[in-house]
């Protein structure tokens, strides 16, 4: 299982961890928390070069990942995608990966979500679970229980380039809150949001 953990529910990394303890097997692609959101300012303030924020962005994605294992997870910092055993519950840190593999735009378009489903593409894996501060995915205002991801349009709790990669290699992406998160993995519950890429 691929889930991304976003820095919106850094304050519940214990609860995450608890609900992830009921996995044989899982790999955390962390977000890049308060540190990418320096980095925006800096962009804002500055008008840093594309790749140069980008690069900024995905270091900082490692360093929330350091943050998270303090919960109890081991990390792993992989050169190859052969080097991935996805073997109990790791904490993937990506930026070698994405150093050595640059296929994806350097833009703002792209945060944490596109690399969790990037990397889930490179590793076979046909589902995402997106563990964030809202219950899914709302539209307009509505929560949204299940939706196409070519329909995922404007502003939401994914970033942009997300649906367009959902639907190239086609993967689901589940969208829950922490709270939410352990029934997804003990009982298969869906209470979130499944933005479908297949």
């Amino acid at each position: 299982m691929i889930v991304k953990v976003g820095g919106s529910v850094a304050d519940k990394l214990n609860t995450i961890a608890n609900a992830l303890k009921y996995c044989n097997k899982a790999l955390i692609i962390p977000g890049g928390w308060i540190f990418a959101d320096k980095v925006r300012e800096l962009d804002e303030k500055f008008r840093l070069n594309p790749s140069n924020s980008h690069w900024m962005a995905i270091a900082c994605m490692n360093i929330y990942g350091y943050f998270i294992s303090e919960y109890g997870f081991d990390v792993i910092e992989p050169s190859s995608f052969e080097d991935i055993k996805i073997e109990g519950i790791k904490v993937l840190l990506p930026y070698n990966l994405l150093r050595r593999y640059d296929e994806l735009p350097h833009s703002w378009e792209v945060t944490s979500d596109s690399i969790a489903i990037w990397i889930a593409s490179k590793l076979g894996e046909k589902t995402v679970v997106k563990v964030t501060d809202v219950d899914g995915l709302y539209i307009n205002g509505e929560f949204v229980k299940e939706i196409d991801a070519s329909k995922v349009k404007g502003k939401t709790c994914i970033d942009e380039y997300t649906p367009k990669l959902l639907k190239r290699f086609g993967i689901d992406l589940f969208i829950c809150s922490a709270d939410n998160l352990k029934d997804y993995v003990v009982y298969n519950r869906l209470n979130g949001t499944i933005v479908r890429g297949r």
